[in-house]
This record gives C-alpha cells, sequence and structure tokens, in this order.
C-alpha cells in the first residue's frame, strides 16, 4: 500500500501549474481551488493508501490525425490528475536507473529528470534519435524499421506493474497500486494507460525497458523512440529474423503488436536520405531554425528555444510566412504547425491568427494550440476583426468533433464581444457542454443562467456541477453565500465543497 508523499504531491502541483493536467484539453478553474486551499488537499490526499482512494473514469474525447481517422485522448478528474502525477514522479527515478544508459542513445525518448515541475528536464530526446539513426546508417548496410500498434492504449498494466518491480524491487507496493489506479480509471479493464497526461510518458517507458535488453540481446544494433524502433543490420535476412522473433516477444509477453503499415526493411543511407533528409525535412528544419526546438511527440517547447527576431514588424512577417509554408503541404505537419502557433504565442504576435481561423479545418488537429494562441493574443480589437470568422466556423463541419466544439465554446465563451453575436451565443448556450456555459455565465455576469440550473445541480456530473458551484460567483452575495454554505455542509464530494469554499473566499 503506498502512501503519496510530500515531495510527489509537490512536484504534482508545479507539474500542473507550470505545464498542463492533459496535452489535449483546457486547464480546468479547478485546479485554482486546489491551489487555494492546498494544505487541505495535500493533507487528504496523503490520509490515506493510494488504492482507498476515490477514483473516476477520466472525460475521453477524439481528435483528428493530421492525415486521416482519429485517436482518443483523456482528462483525468483534477485530484486523480494530481495523484497520477505523483505516482509517476515516485517511480520515475528508479525507472530511469533501469533503463539502457543514456549515452549510448538507445531509448532515445525522454530520459527522466526530475525538476522545476518537468518529468523530462533533459528535453525530449528526438534529436539524440535522429542523430543516432544517421550514426548507425554509416556503419550497417540495412535497416529495419516499424512501430507499435496503438501503444499507449494496448499497453497490459500487469506488465506495467512488472515492468516498474523489476526497476526496483522495493517498488512492488506502488507497481501494484498503480495498476490498480489504472485499473479503475479504465472501468477495470487491464489494458491502456491514458493519452494526455505526461505521467503516462513514464509508464510507457517503464513497460519498454525489457524490449531494449531482448534487442540488444539479438546480435543487432537499434536505437529507440518512444515506440519507433530502428534496428540495424548487414544482413536483411538477420532482420526479418528478428522481427519475427519481436513479433512473437512483444505478443508473448505485452499482448503487443507491430504496425504492418509501418514496417519494412530497407538500405540504411537511403533510408537517411528519403526519410531524415529529403526536401521537405530539409525545409522543415531551416523553418524551426527561425523559430524555436520543439518536442515532437508531447509538442512541448525543449529548453532549447532560437528567438526570432526583436523587430516586431519582422517578427510578424517571419510567422506570416511560416504559417504560409505549413499551409502549402498536402497534409498538416502537427510538430511544425505547433512550432509557429507556440512561437506566436510566446511573443503574443497577432499576425496569424485570421490565417489560423480562415484555414480552420486544415488546422483542426492542432485545435489545442490554435486556441491557447488565439486566448493569448485576443483583445477587444482582435476579437472585433475575428468574430466575422469565428461565425462562419460555427457552419463548419469541423464543429462536427466534440473535442474541436469544445475547445472553440471555451474561447467564445470568454469574450463578451463573441457573447454579444446571436450565432456565437447560440453556439455555447445551444451546446451540449455546461462547463463552457458556466464560463460564459461568468464573462457576461449571467445570473438568470446560474439560477435556472441551481435546481439540478446534484444531478449532473462532476464536470458540470463543478462549473455551476463556480458560475456562482456571478450571484448576489447573499444568494450566493447562502447556497454555497449549504453545499459545504451538506455535499459528500470534497471536490465540490472545495470548489465552494474557494468561491467564497475569492469572489
Amino acid at each position: 500500500m503506498t502512501i503519496l508523499t510530500d515531495q510527489a504531491l509537490e512536484f504534482a502541483r508545479e507539474h500542473i501549474e507550470k505545464f498542463y493536467d492533459s496535452d489535449f484539453f483546457p486547464k480546468p478553474p479547478e485546479f485554482q481551488a486546489l491551489w487555494h486551499q492546498w494544505g487541505e488537499v495535500k493533507k487528504e490526499l496523503s490520509s490515506k493508501n493510494v488504492a482507498k482512494l476515490w477514483v473516476t473514469s477520466p472525460r475521453a474525447m477524439t481528435i483528428a490525425k493530421p492525415k486521416a481517422g482519429f485517436r482518443v485522448v483523456h482528462q483525468l478528474e483534477p485530484l486523480d490528475a494530481l495523484v497520477y502525477s505523483a505516482l509517476a514522479c515516485q517511480v520515475a527515478p528508479s525507472v530511469e536507473a533501469a533503463r539502457m544508459p543514456a549515452e549510448l542513445h538507445v531509448a532515445c525518448s525522454y530520459r527522466f529528470q526530475i525538476a522545476d515541475g518537468s518529468y523530462f528536464a533533459g528535453g525530449s530526446g528526438w534529436a539524440n534519435f535522429a542523430s543516432k539513426t544517421e550514426e548507425l546508417a554509416d556503419q550497417f548496410s540495412h535497416v529495419l524499421v516499424t512501430d507499435i500498434t496503438d501503444f499507449y492504449n494496448q499497453i497490459y498494466l500487469h506488465r506495467l506493474n512488472n515492468g516498474i518491480e523489476a526497476a526496483d524491487g522495493g517498488l512492488k507496493p506502488i507497481a501494484d497500486d498503480i495498476e490498480t489506479f489504472l485499473s479503475m480509471l479504465n472501468e477495470k479493464a487491464s489494458q491502456g494507460v491514458p493519452v494526455g497526461p505526461a505521467a503516462s510518458i513514464v509508464m510507457s517507458e517503464a513497460v519498454l525497458i525489457d524490449v531494449d535488453v531482448f534487442l540488444r540481446d539479438q546480435g543487432v544494433s537499434h536505437t529507440r523512440y518512444v515506440d519507433d524502433i530502428r534496428i540495424f543490420s548487414d544482413s536483411p535476412r538477420l532482420l526479418m529474423q528478428v522481427l519475427e522473433r519481436l513479433t512473437l516477444y512483444l505478443y508473448e509477453n505485452h499482448r503487443l503488436t507491430l504496425s504492418s503499415d509501418k514496417t519494412f526493411v530497407m538500405e540504411a543511407k537511403m533510408y537517411v536520405k528519403e526519410h531524415l533528409h529529403n526536401t521537405y525535412a530539409e525545409e522543415k528544419v531551416k523553418l524551426l531554425e527561425t523559430l524555436e526546438v520543439i518536442n515532437p511527440y508531447t509538442n512541448e517547447i525543449e529548453e532549447i528555444e532560437i528567438e526570432i527576431d526583436d523587430d516586431e514588424e519582422v517578427q510578424k512577417a517571419q510567422l506570416k510566412a511560416a504559417i504560409e509554408k505549413v499551409l502549402a503541404y498536402e497534409h498538416l505537419d502537427l510538430g511544425l504547425a505547433r512550432s509557429v502557433i507556440r512561437t506566436a504565442r510566446r511573443h503574443k504576435i497577432s499576425a496569424i491568427a485570421s490565417h489560423l481561423l480562415h484555414e480552420f479545418e486544415f488546422f483542426v488537429p492542432a485545435i489545442n494550440d490554435v486556441v491557447l494562441y488565439l486566448q493569448e493574443v485576443t483583445d477587444e480589437t482582435l476579437a472585433k476583426e475575428l468574430r466575422p470568422q469565428l461565425e462562419a466556423i460555427v457552419d463548419s463541419g469541423a464543429l462536427d468533433s466534440q473535442l474541436v466544439r469544445f475547445w472553440i465554446e471555451w474561447y467564445v465563451a470568454q469574450q463578451p464581444i463573441y457573447m454579444a453575436a446571436p450565432k456565437l451565443y447560440g453556439l455555447v448556450f445551444g451546446g451540449p457542454n455546461v462547463e463552457n456555459q458556466a464560463l460564459a455565465a461568468i464573462a457576461t455576469k449571467n445570473i438568470a443562467w446560474v439560477r435556472d440550473h441551481k435546481a439540478g445541480v446534484y444531478n449532473l456530473g462532476g464536470w458540470a456541477r463543478r462549473s455551476i458551484l463556480n458560475a456562482a460567483r456571478v450571484l448576489p452575495s447573499d444568494e450566493r453565500e447562502h447556497w454555497l454554505k449549504l453545499f459545504i455542509n451538506n455535499s459528500p464530494v470534497i471536490l465540490d465543497r472545495w470548489i465552494a469554499k474557494w468561491v467564497l473566499e475569492t469572489t
């Protein structure tokens, strides 16, 4: 049985404050309530064994892939996000110590170093993966390229437990609790880690430690970035034998399968030329050199940043040229698009806002970065300029996606100028997302909406219920205090009570 340590909980708070709870959803206001009464929150989360904490299934939606199809992404309930982040913090050092030595550049992805709220203080490792690929391509004639199908969703939780215990036998109790915690998130299913929290990267690397050892023992050289594996040899025949053995090993020991569409053997130098140094790849590198280095898997900004020009007009021209280059490709390059958008967001340059909305459907796979950028740069003048484009988007097929609609509603709801437009007002208040309606009620001081939802608040799910509690801040003081005190005294859900207390004390 595991008790979360004070150090791990403090790390979890710093991680979520500085970065995110999920890379695919807006950060919910509940965290502000948790930070407001952090002493009580820590006391509660460390007062009982992890296995005894209440766990709720995460929110799940789909996000479009750049070429075709969708993937399922998740957002954990706020307290669950804290617990998961803290659990990952407690096992990450031992998982790191058990991996192939970093200097070998075999397991390149996310070498763990807990510091300043980040699991990956050393960066993503993508550059090491690319350079190791080129180094091995110079040494061997052929390469086998493969990756694991739907990796995060197929991780077998008992093998994750085994991987953590193998890293450090003293972690067996926490490994058991992590398996139980994830199984409860999955409604008792024994497969899958949530896609979105950074903590899942720690878990995924724990699972693959033995796979790196297995490949080393096959007499071949390899390098790996998460589930993307490149294996080198002078013998194509040996590579095919290794592929067969790896396929069987992954199935028998992890119940994982390799993607047949992404598995092939070819000449190593030709692979480097066609996949690492083709015209498209080199153009992309040149473009990124004018912007910033970006983590291509989680799309986090790396520690190393290359600043754009200091002159604001030159910055605008650079970013416009960059976004037009992104638009010139047949499919959205997700890493490149996010790099451009995040650079514009960091420098608070609104020059590409209209471009993003004009080509909105093309940028849908990067919807989270698009909207976070818009939220950062929008002022009253820009809102008036963008409103017609947003109204046009309301009628587009892009909003058929639940997650895309959620993000656009979230952005529109917090801008009174948008909410004054009947079409955008109808988008938010005529939609299914009570959380975004609550944000709009706060932005527009819509007392009637809050009163209309008070009576049925106990019949709603946690996200919606808490959003209405937050919106109570627009009510007259006596009405607000009376209702929230009733919640504090009577609600069986501790997070609801904390939200009510936060609203009372910050209004």
